[in-house]
């Protein structure tokens, strides 16, 4: 068999497409086919499918001698003994780089009698090719067996396959079948053959498995970027080189482009670390640097970055790294003795998506929509918005995953489906071009925000900080073409998310956008996270310009509230009851019982400030109740129980502090308020430590605590847990670790003005008490340290361990010596060669 009269097939269609008045892209859509297929038909270069020829000749309504005359044009002509197709190495055997390991399992894999159907599989770009050419250098030398290579890139039609085989393989032609013919031929001879780019001929997969059983010294190794799913099939998943090979590769491909550069030396001398580093150096430094960061924006591809490389020829890797951006514009300038898809990373992944049916391009379409992948139930809500069922959706995306477009990742007891960062560019693009556009986008930002709106209310589950990406991209839709979207409801929503990641300067940043496009309520959520970053000259900004454009007394209430918040942080509790107390009046006037509740939470913290627990303790106990009322979900009534926490802590109420820090940590988890849930373990282990619970007991509340923060720029909430962390080691004798998180914890205590300095003068002063038998002359210090930092008045179940630690430093050191040690520590001139001294261990 040969392939077909593509020459006559691409003559007619181009005479019928004319006739018609329809262009490439025209008649691709009416087809269900690629734009390309079309172009490449026309052009004679591929052969052709049997349905795609059928389907281009209904989209143009071909009937009668027309019809004939087309379907005839793309049918394989017969010819005797068709030579082999030779495989097309992508460069000269023995240049492979960081595949030794992947070449060695393979050949083993080959030359061994185990497996005998091997298929390598990976996503485009990654070197399947690459690696089958030097599998076939690395065996030819072998004796006793031989090896055959054969391309099927340009081969599309299965019921091809057996006899291109028995074609590579010199077998002849007769009135026998291929396979029969095969059998005949090989009988029991040692042979490895070669078949690269079979992802377009699965369907032929059978015709393998049978010749691996006819001939007992045949092994077939395939690449493909789908398995083959036969019995006795061996898969070997090929994955992007790791970053050091990457490195190498680049630095070679870049090398032989532009040697005068002499980047390879750059790259290897980058990492020189030298304080005192001349010009020379810090030039390799950024190369290096910028060199690895190509090669990691790139995904690791050794296609991506061959392509990457040859651009060396006009960019220094640090003008190309600023470049990369849009991967799929810069990586085009393959060599031109490569095959087209080759040649650029586009053309690769689209000659992945030619082999996709039409279900399986539309949803790689529609995933161009989300910004960082999405979980199964955000893929499935556009797809039902868009009419499809949930057959459809999971066929498609099994042929997605299969063919390697899309990968399925763990997302934390869910699956994730991500594509990587150049494939999602292609889908992102299609999709912007594509009819369907708006309603997909719009579809996605609506179950972005409805699960914003449900993780608040405690119907739905957190929204984890891996959808950030997706919920910054559905805001930014919104606000560009459905407004209605960000209704108040889901700015709460949208202030709750990024208070719960820690994200928020991003937060900030979004809720402000919320504002400025007309929604007051922007401003103060925006405030309420300028808070939480300790910025309070922001907060009462855009607290200011909250009250000031509120038309309603809830959003009164909250701006209120935020500027209340701002002056407690600022040590002014005068000022903030007063405005608290008008928050207060606003909330009653809405009659929303779960709003008073709220305020009734926030009125508690001045309480605390003014020295006033057991008046907290009523507020809140109210606001618990308040909120319980309204159906509140697990957040409010966790924030609530965790103050409550709080306040027991303050008053030496040490068996309600550890009950109720438990239940806080328990219901804030279920929120998804990882970071407050992470506060909360600390109080409980504090209240642990100080209700005489072994230290080891008290030490794992905090490690559970530690372990509960994740990426963000909230650093005072990893302050707070640092500083009471680090007491419950020194208590465990971990001395270095309880310097190291002290000294964490200072830095950004030190930062601000605000409450996060009563947290280090607690924690300062906790500290002498454990160092004091031992260096009483440090303990002295940070007696002094502590109150020079210190805001508010020592809290009372303080008072006592202060009041004995300076008694025993006192008696130790005398008045005089106490004094002075004192006095060194109030001027807090060093406060991190004061940490050093809680690592010295006893004499």
């Amino acid at each position: 068999m040969a392939p077909a009269r593509t020459g006559a097939l691409g003559e007619l269609l181009v005479r019928h497409r004319t006739a018609a008045g329809l262009g490439q892209r025209e008649l691709a859509e009416r087809c269900g086919l690629s734009e390309r297929a079309i172009r490449d038909l026309e052009r004679g270069v591929r052969t052709p499918r049997a349905h795609s020829v059928r389907a281009v000749a209904a989209a143009l309504g071909l009937a009668g001698d027309d019809l004939s005359a087309f379907l005839a044009a793309a049918r394989p002509v017969p010819a005797r003994d068709a030579p082999p197709v030779p495989a097309v190495p992508s460069t000269v055997p023995g240049d492979l780089i960081g595949r030794d390991r992947e070449l060695a399992a393979l050949a083993d894999l080959a030359t061994g009698a185990r497996y005998r159907l091997v298929t390598v599989t990976g996503p485009a770009g990654v070197g399947k090719s690459r690696l089958a050419t030097e599998l076939a250098a690395t065996l030819a030398p072998r004796t006793g067996l031989a090896v055959r290579t054969l391309d099927l890139s340009a081969v599309y039609e299965p019921e091809l396959v057996d006899e291109l085989i028995a074609g590579a393989l010199g077998c002849g032609t007769s009135a026998l079948p291929p396979v029969e013919r095969i059998a005949a031929h090989l009988r029991d001879r040692r042979l490895v053959l070669l078949l690269d780019r079979f992802e377009q001929l699965v369907a032929a997969a059978p015709v393998l498995a049978t010749l691996v059983r006819r001939c007992p010294g045949l092994t077939v190794v395939v690449t493909s970027q789908r398995p083959l799913r036969v019995r006795d099939e061996r898969v070997v998943s090929l994955r992007p080189l790791d970053p050091q090979a990457a490195i190498a590769l680049f630095a070679r491909r870049a090398a032989a482009a532009r040697p005068e550069l002499r980047l390879t030396d750059e790259i290897e001398t980058g990492d020189t670390g030298a304080g005192d580093a001349g010009a020379g150096d810090t030039r390799a430094g950024d190369t290096a640097e910028a060199v690895a960061g190509i090669c990691q924006r790139v995904g690791y591809l050794p296609l991506a970055i061959e392509l990457a490389a040859a651009r060396v020829r006009l960019l220094h890797p640090v003008e190309l790294a600023a470049r990369l951006d849009s991967r799929l514009q810069v990586l085009t300038d393959g060599a031109r003795d490569l095959p087209p898809r080759h040649r650029s990373l586009r053309a690769a992944i689209e000659a992945s998506l030619e082999v996709v049916t039409a279900p399986g391009r539309t949803l790689f379409r529609w995933l161009g929509a989300f910004a960082g992948g999405a979980a199964l139930d955000a893929v499935e809500a556009t797809a039902t918005a868009m009419e499809r069922d949930r057959e459809w959706l999971l066929d498609a995306l099994t042929e997605l995953v299969d063919i390697n477009l899309v990968r399925s990742v763990d997302g934390g007891g869910t699956t994730r489906y991500t594509l990587p960062d150049a494939v999602a560019e292609l889908a992102a693009r299609q999709l912007a071009d594509g009819p369907d556009r708006t309603p997909v986008m719009g579809a996605v930002a609506a179950h972005f925000l409805d699960r914003l709106r449900r993780a608040i209310d405690g119907s739905g589950p957190p929204v984890p900080d891996h959808d950030a990406a997706n919920v910054r991209a559905a805001i930014a839709w919104a606000l560009a073409h459905e407004p209605g979207l960000v209704d108040p409801g889901a700015i709460h929503a949208i202030h709750r998310f990024y208070e719960a990641t820690g994200r928020l300067a991003e937060g900030r940043d979004l809720l402000c956008r919320v504002a400025a496009a007309g929604m007051a309520a922007g401003w103060v959520r925006a405030g309420q996270l300028a808070v939480l970053r300790g910025d309070l000259d922001d907060a009462e900004d855009l607290g200011v310009r909250g009250l000031e454009a509120a038309t309603d007394p809830e959003l009164r209430s909250a701006a209120l509230s935020l500027l209340a918040h701002a002056a407690v942080e600022r040590g002014q509790p005068r000022l903030a009851r007063a405005r608290m107390r008008a928050a207060l009046v606003q909330a009653r006037r809405v009659g929303d019982v779960g709003l008073i509740g709220r305020v009734l939470n926030n009125l508690s913290s001045i309480s605390v400030e003014l020295g006033r627990p057991r008046d907290a303790q009523r507020q809140l106990r109210a606001a618990l109740e308040a909120k319980c009322r309204a159906g509140a979900g697990p957040l409010e009534r966790g924030r609530t129980l965790f103050n409550l926490a709080e306040v027991a802590l303050e008053m030496g109420d040490t068996a309600n502090a550890v009950d109720q820090g438990g239940k806080a940590a328990e219901l804030l988890l279920a929120a998804g308020y990882t970071r407050l849930a992470a506060v909360a373990e600390t109080t409980r282990g504090l209240a642990l430590m100080r209700g005489g619970a072994a230290p080891s007991t008290a030490l794992a509340a905090m490690d559970r605590a530690a372990a509960l923060l994740d990426a963000g720029d909230d650093r005072r909430t990893a302050a707070v847990v640092d500083l009471r962390r680090s007491v419950a080691l020194h208590a465990a004798g971990e001395l270095a670790a309880a310097r190291d998180a002290t000294r964490r914890g200072l830095r950004e205590a030190l930062r601000h003005d605000n409450r996060d300095r009563d947290e280090l003068a607690d924690a300062l002063q906790t500290h002498a008490w454990y160092l004091v038998r031992r260096d009483p002359d440090a303990a002295a210090a940070l007696i002094g340290a502590g109150r020079a930092v210190r805001r508010r008045p020592v809290p009372a179940a303080l008072t006592p361990l202060i009041d004995q630690t300076v008694a025993a430093a006192r008696s130790a050191l005398g008045g005089r010596r106490f004094t002075a040690a004192h006095g060194r520590g109030a001027d807090a001139v060093d406060l991190d060669a004061l940490c050093d001294r809680i690592a010295v261990p006893p004499a």
